[in-house]
């Protein structure tokens, strides 16, 4: 029995491992799409390549009029829905946008179009390769190389990477299996062998594709690197495509929206139907970097989909919808519930919202004009019993500056005493203590250490309001090393007919705790005077959804007037320029390692041929000189079986490259005697030898300067020939002994 009982169509078993290889890459970018609409586009682009590799590979001419043909439908229709103008302007972009998008991705046609072009061109190259060439590893490359793009896409996001990999692998270990029994080569010698030879390597082959899915699955669940934490992200060296103009941090303009008289109108909320869940606060921003002088937030926005990431450490929550109708709220940060999932606003929203995965903060990526409404679901922490034995995250903070005063040192250490050591019973002793303090909210503004100071002092010369208190909590909160930070937003009142109606009075600033399973835990340390006579809005609370127009759906940032002018952007509504500039510090890296890469392999090739032709044994400069004729072979794709002696080679390679084969065959008389005769070559034969290494350099490339030339001289596969043939001639002695003994 013979592998080909188990293969009656031997070339569709190896295209289809293949191709399955190819579409591996494609479960890589799992979770990192919000939908699973992005497999049927990458299914469709792996068949289209597929396809037209096999139809057209007998036909040189007929390649690339398929090749172009499948490309141009799965463009078209699949990527962009019929939209055939922007083809080029989304393929072109496509690259930046990818990695400069927020996980999880709306599937929007420019993301697509680079994963469906690389998957394509996998497929098509690897089939290709199946069908053109015998070397049992070749058609992996592609695949490999579209597995490698999706990694470094997706890099350290959630994705899929623990299936695709289990599927590559096993993929690519059926491909080599099928390959090296059916390839081995004219002329090698075949030895009959038993019927279970082919039912002794199916089992080994399952055996080796089940080891790996194991390898894999047991180490994707224990590996610290499967959580992506550590991995390498393109993103880190890119410039974020949101640009925030706003120089003053949020928590400096909170004296200033509540001295406003009468109060302003800036907003309103409309709770869902899950709105039974009590909401009191929304929030715009978050700050969690601290000088000893002011907070700051480092977050690093980066353009927002409808699907938005979820605070991996907020378990235990409930989703909460409100409509938020923007009024007379200036600035970038767009009120949030809890931490947002979902953001849906009237018309295209594509670039119209910036989003930090870090710390939960939305901003605008253009001007918030009067009537602008969107929808937003926000995860809400559940209060149950198990949140006052939960513990912080280990989430690093950044070091508190130093100079802590001696008032804010002396009531941690009070409150740290009366209390153990769960953070829970701390902070909410911490909350009360803070709760006590005069509530003076004619205080001057500032949070440094000397207004904190200011506030916890005793008497008439004590006491503040919200932006001392949440600084003061915030930074006692760290000295116990818990990962806290100050949010900024608006409290609720009471709703009037279902819709709270939000103004400058209702400015807010408080401490937030990063707990394990609840997530940013709010706290209150400030006592306000709610009983305040508020004046009443100038027209009854309405949520009226805006009309789409030029204005909602593409926006143009505006640049504030304190602040220099930013770059135009395009109609998206944010800054790609930004992505531009940050994407070119990659370029000269990748241009500089492709340039070395190249410098490797004509140096090596070159090092190597000075020293086989300055050998001081003439029988070694003439075998080198078959080396090197044989090195040009390998480069045109030419490699003969190990098993022909020196003459049979020339025969063998003469079918396939007609008269240019003849200095092979004048050098292969010199190999034979080198072996056999050695002590009869001088020099005049070994420098003969090397005549025809030139005269067959010049056959094969009559053309001083041509992209034949070019290629052949950067080709690195001679670099590896003798390892390759001395493996293959290890083999092919194998199974000779082997069948000389059954």
């Amino acid at each position: 029995m013979t592998w080909r009982r188990f293969t009656p169509d031997a070339r569709l078993a190896e295209v289809v491992p293949a191709m399955v290889a190819s579409a591996a890459g494609a479960l890589v970018y799992h979770r990192f799409f919000a939908t699973h609409d992005y497999l049927v586009v990458l299914a469709a682009a792996c068949l289209a390549g597929g396809v037209a590799a096999a139809l057209g590979h007998r036909r040189a001419w007929v390649t690339p009029i398929l090749a172009g043909a499948g490309l141009t439908l799965v463009m078209v229709y699949g990527v962009f829905r019929g939209d055939a103008s922007a083809v080029l302007s989304g393929l072109r972009g496509s690259w930046n946008r990818l990695l400069t998008v927020t996980a999880p991705a709306d599937t929007w046609g420019e993301l697509l179009a680079a994963p469906a072009l690389v998957v394509w061109a996998a497929t098509f190259s690897s089939v290709l390769l199946v069908l053109r060439t015998r070397n049992a590893l070749a058609p992996l490359a592609p695949s490999l190389a579209g597995f490698l793009f999706a990694l470094f896409a997706v890099g350290n996001q959630a994705g899929g990477h623990l299936l695709a990999t289990v599927a590559f692998l096993a993929a690519a270990l059926v491909v080599i299996a099928i390959r090296t029994h059916r390839h081995t080569g004219d002329g090698t010698v075949r030895v009959e062998r038993q019927s279970s030879r082919p039912v002794v390597a199916l089992v080994v082959v399952g055996s080796t594709v089940a080891a790996s899915a194991l390898f894999g699955v047991a180490g994707g669940q224990v590996s610290p690197l499967a959580s992506g934490r550590h991995r390498f992200d393109p993103r880190d060296l890119l410039a974020p495509p949101v640009a925030s103009t706003d120089a003053l941090t949020p928590l400096s303009l909170l004296k200033k929206q509540l001295n406003e008289s009468p109060p302003r109108p800036l907003f309103t909320v409309r709770m869902g139907p899950d709105g039974a869940m009590p909401v009191d606060r929304v929030r715009t921003a978050a700050l969690d970097t601290f000088d000893g002088t002011t907070w700051t937030a480092t977050d690093t926005y980066r353009v927002a989909g409808s699907h938005l990431t979820v605070d991996p450490a907020l378990q235990h929550r409930k989703p909460v919808t409100a409509r938020i109708e923007l009024q007379g709220l200036a600035g970038p940060y767009l009120p949030v519930i809890g931490w947002p999932s979902r953001l849906d606003g009237p018309g295209e929203t594509r670039g119209r919202f910036g989003f930090d995965p870090g710390s939960g903060v939305v901003v605008s990526t253009g001007p918030t004009s009067a009537g602008f409404s969107y929808d937003v679901t926000g995860e809400v922490y559940v209060w149950d019993g198990d949140l006052a034995q939960a513990t912080t995250t280990t989430t690093h903070s950044p070091p508190l500056p130093a100079g802590v005063p001696e008032a804010v040192r002396t009531l941690a250490a009070s409150v740290a005493e009366q209390n153990g050591t769960l953070p829970r019973d701390r902070l909410r002793s911490l909350e009360a203590a803070l709760l006590t303090l005069d509530h003076r909210p004619n205080r001057p503004p500032g949070h440094s250490y000397a207004a904190i100071a200011r506030a916890l002092a005793e008497g008439d010369a004590g006491g503040g309001y919200a932006e001392q208190y949440a600084a003061a909590f915030t930074v006692i909160a760290r000295m116990w090393g818990y990962p806290a930070r100050v949010a900024v937003g608006y409290r609720l009142r009471p709703a009037e007919n279902g819709v709270f109606q939000v103004t400058t009075a209702d400015a807010h600033a408080w401490p937030e705790v990063h707990f394990a399973g609840y997530g940013w835990v709010a706290y209150d340390p400030t006592r306000t005077n709610d009983g305040i006579t508020r004046n009443p809005p100038p027209e009854a609370p309405r949520v009226v959804p805006p009309q789409p127009s030029p204005a909602t759906t593409a926006p143009v940032p505006a640049p504030r007037a304190d602040s220099p002018p930013a770059d135009a952007p395009d109609e998206r509504g944010f800054h790609w320029d930004n992505v531009l500039n940050g994407t070119l510090v990659l370029v000269p890296s990748v241009v500089l390692l492709v340039l070395l890469t190249a410098g490797f392999v004509v140096f090596g090739k070159a090092h190597r041929r000075r020293r086989r032709r300055r050998d001081p044994d003439h029988a070694a400069r003439v075998l080198g000189a078959w080396q090197e004729q044989l090195d040009r072979l390998v480069e045109r794709g030419v490699s003969p079986p190990v098993s022909l002696t020196f003459h049979e080679v020339a025969q063998h390679v003469r079918g396939s490259l007609g008269g240019a084969a003849n200095p092979i065959a004048a050098t292969a008389e010199l190999a034979t005697k080198a072996i056999y005769a050695p002590e009869h070559l001088d020099r005049h034969d070994a420098d003969e030898a090397w005549e025809l290494v030139a005269r067959l350099n010049a056959e094969l490339y009559p053309g001083r300067l041509s992209a034949a030339r070019l290629r052949a001289a950067l080709d690195p596969r001679p670099l590896w020939t003798s390892w390759s043939v001395a493996r293959r001639r290890r083999h092919a002695g194998e199974s000779l002994e082997t069948g000389r003994y059954r």
